[in-house]
């Protein structure tokens, strides 16, 4: 893309935003080089990017705040200089900074695999740093122990200096030399330990002049008889700036060695402290992704023009590329234009250089070659030009350039001459960029272009809207609709007179005054339109909250049923359970007492067993009354009946072929009529008579079990049950063989696929009171029966 389009839309001051975000001289750097692409691919790569850091920044960043420039100390290596300290500080910094992050996004759960890939460039250089470490301490001095000679320098340097101030102190506390001493302290001279001896006492104290104050009154002695000592300490400081430069540069050379990791090391963390830049921008903006369009449709909802104050910018929606190629934008000056066309093409590039845009969600964007503009006034003294030359200079480069893959951007198109010939001018312009088939905008305030528009099938209008009761514009650009420049509104706002705005009106065409009036009825309507479309949509939002409050009561009910339900089951099955374990305490008890008790006794405890058995129990874990079950024949509307499936008694209020209507309490429902008994009108159950048998005799038992045999069928049908119904009935049937007293009877479950079969086997297996099963004889069953034992 041509540089000058960045600087009509201002890209630059984009670059500095990216580069206050960055928290590194090199990522600061990157964010003001670059510069948009014009390949989607690589477009697509940068958004990618940019949306990993964003996903990774709303949780943690990167450790990026060691992150040195380290060229210029590379150079210097390279040239063979020695480092000093502070460089060392910085390179070490960097290493460290290396290792951060190369382990930051080794630990990182989140996918991020672009910026994954990046930190796994890194090279850590554990030898360089380690040498460093060893050699600098954390204040950047270079340790004692950086070396085995300047260890023994500096320790024989520092116990000659104590020596020397043992000596000076001794001298200083002498009373003899006490009086010619300005003061009683110890001070240093160009690496000398002298004392203060005033300038008359010179040869009271025999030593080297080192120094002298101002005023000549105080000079420095070093006394005669530390300067063999003094001297050593001299050599020795030599010495230890010799073994200090040597592991400098020893130092220095490792760092050469390693400059090509190094260099490589900085462009990565650069690029990384980049990708993180874009991300906080895209925080500070509020800013999402675009989706990239293949198909060359721009469609942003709710764009921001990113350098205008985020309290005082006014979204619009704005696109181009779908079912029209070129935009043609109308409406008064200051109505917001030009900041609407400028807003799209700021977009377009920082898409392309991967950034996220201010924009809504859903909002598409297509990848351009490039981006021309012709915006602002164009007049150049120095070239002789005016603002309609410097205009067509600018044209003429743009129409001998733009292709069907390029963007361009028009601002107040062919301005500054005769408005006929303008518009003529104008009209040609934009019909060899349609026939070119170049994505156009123009804003323009030609009445002849917004006709043109609507003749042309690809081209469409739009506008900034103006409130002709405030006589301000709003900002927000309108698709679809032409609008008036609105001169005479905002001369009279800005206070021109009345009387000229009438004689004005005189000079005014016909037609163009019957079009101005057209567009501002048009716009009115739009309004009310609008108006009443808020109204609508608050309705909508409203009918939407109650549906999805009674969805959620209806969930609610659903799901407070189901449990009641699922307790009510849970009680009836623990109701039957206890029935069981009632009727088999019974049954132990006939058999431990059955030769001592009287028959008497034996029949009321079978009579118990049978009933604790033949217990059925609803739902709700009520006891089912007993009753006859409801039929078409006995069924009415006002009878009352149990309804089993709820363990409710419930009133009949219609009849719908086998299904009923029952009203319970102030709820009613929809059940079958076999899952109803009536509870009213129901016949008496026949008294069962026993014949009276003697207390005692061997014969009352014989009769009764003889008795119950008869009635007792040595044959249970289960074919066609699941397994959990049948097992019931088999146990029925083992409770009243026990009573009868036989030792067996035969169960018949079927061939089938022997699922049923081996069920019934398995739980038999394991029945306290079946001592063994076995397969019926052929001509009884064979494979479809079994004989069950019972102890």
């Amino acid at each position: 893309m041509e540089s000058e389009v960045y600087k009509v839309l201002e890209y630059s001051r984009i670059r500095s935003m990216l580069a206050d975000c960055a928290s590194s001289i090199l990522g600061k750097e990157l964010a003001r080089s670059i510069t948009p692409t014009d390949e989607a691919e690589d477009v697509q790569s940068r958004l990618d990017e940019t949306a990993e850091a964003v996903r990774i920044a709303g949780f943690s960043a990167p450790p990026l705040g060691g992150i040195r420039d380290l060229r210029a100390y590379l150079k210097k290596a390279k040239l063979g200089a020695s480092l000093t300290l502070d460089e060392f500080m910085d390179v070490r910094s960097m290493l460290y900074a290396t290792s951060a992050v190369k382990r930051f996004f080794s630990e990182l759960e989140l996918e991020a695999p672009m910026l994954k890939e990046q930190a796994q460039n890194l090279e850590i250089l554990t030898m360089l740093e380690r040498n460093l470490d060893n050699a600098i301490d954390e204040r950047g001095e270079l340790r004692d122990d950086a070396s085995v000679e300047l260890a023994r320098i500096r320790r024989e340097r520092a116990a000659a200096e104590a020596h020397v101030k043992d000596r000076i102190e001794a001298l200083l506390h002498a009373p003899q030399l006490q009086k010619h001493l300005q003061e009683a302290i110890v001070t240093v001279r160009d690496g000398r330990y002298v004392l203060p001896v005033k300038a008359d006492a010179r040869r009271f104290v025999p030593g080297i002049v080192h120094d002298q104050s101002a005023t000549g009154s105080t000079l420095f002695i070093e006394p005669m008889s530390v300067v063999d000592a003094g001297n050593d300490i001299k050599q020795l400081t030599l010495s230890e700036q010799q073994e200090v430069a040597r592991i400098l540069k020893s130092l220095t050379r490792d760092i050469a060695k390693q400059q090509d990791a190094l260099t490589e090391n900085a462009r990565v963390l650069a690029a990384i402290d980049f990708a993180f830049a874009k991300a906080r921008l895209a925080e500070r903006m509020q800013a999402t992704e675009p989706k990239l369009s293949a198909e060359g449709i721009t469609d942003l909802k709710g764009a921001r023009h990113p350098l205008i104050d985020p309290q005082k910018v006014v979204p619009i929606d704005i696109a181009i590329g779908g079912r029209y190629k070129m935009l043609l934008i109308t409406g008064p000056n200051t109505g917001g234009k030009t900041v609407s066309m400028k807003t799209l093409g700021l977009l377009v590039l920082m898409a392309q250089s991967g950034c996220f845009l201010p924009v809504e969600q859903g909002s598409t964007i297509a990848v351009y070659q490039n981006v021309y503009a012709d915006i602002g006034d164009e007049q150049s003294i120095e070239q002789s030009l005016s603002t309609f030359s410097g205009h067509m200079q600018n044209m003429i480069s743009i129409l001998s350039a733009a292709g069907d893959r390029d963007l361009v951007l028009v601002d107040e198109i062919c301005v500054g001459t005769d408005p006929t010939e303008g518009a003529a001018l104008a009209m040609s312009m934009i019909e060899y960029l349609y026939d070119r088939h170049v994505l156009t905008i123009v804003t323009t305030h030609y009445s002849e272009l917004k006709t043109f528009a609507y003749e042309h099938e690809g081209m469409e209008n739009a506008s900034v809207e103006f409130n002709p009761e405030t006589l301000r514009p709003t900002y927000r650009l309108l698709m679809g609709v032409p609008g008036s420049s609105n001169a005479f509104y905002i001369s009279k706002r800005l206070g021109l007179p009345q009387g000229i705005l009438n004689h004005a009106q005189t000079y005014i065409s016909e037609r163009h005054s019957n079009m101005e009036r057209v567009l501002q009825n048009l716009e009115g309507e739009r309004r009310q339109y609008e108006s009443r479309k808020d109204e609508f949509e608050s309705l909508r939002l409203e009918t939407e909250t109650l549906r999805n409050q009674l969805r959620a009561e209806k969930n609610r009910l659903e799901a407070s049923r189901t449990a009641i339900l699922r307790k009510a089951r849970e009680e009836a099955d623990e109701l039957y359970r206890n029935a069981r374990r009632e009727s088999t305490a019974i049954l132990k008890e006939l058999r431990a007492n059955q030769n001592i008790v009287e028959s008497a006794r034996i029949e009321k405890l079978a009579e118990m067993s049978r009933k604790a058995l033949n217990k059925n129990f609803s739902l709700s874990g009520r006891p089912v009354p007993e009753g006859q079950g409801l039929t078409s024949g006995n069924a009415a509307v006002g009878r009352r009946v149990f309804v089993k499936t709820l363990g409710q008694n419930g009133k009949i209020t219609a009849i719908n072929g086998r299904d009923i209507t029952v009203a319970i309490g102030a709820m009613k429902m929809n059940v079958a009529m076999k899952d109803c008994i009536l509870t009213k009108d129901q016949p008496v159950p026949p008294q069962k008579t026993h014949r009276t048998i003697p207390a005692r005799g061997g014969s009352q038992k014989h009769d009764l079990f003889v008795s119950k045999a008869q009635s007792t069928s040595v044959q249970i049908d289960v074919r066609g049950k699941t397994v959990d119904e049948a097992i019931p009935y088999v146990d029925k049937a083992i409770d009243d063989a026990l009573l009868a007293g036989m030792d067996r009877f035969r169960l018949v479950h079927g061939k089938g696929t022997g699922m049923l079969r081996k069920g019934l086997l398995e739980y038999l297996s394991q029945h306290p009171n079946v001592s063994r099963t076995e397969m019926a004889p052929l001509n009884e069953g064979g494979f479809g029966a079994t004989i069950v034992y019972v102890k």
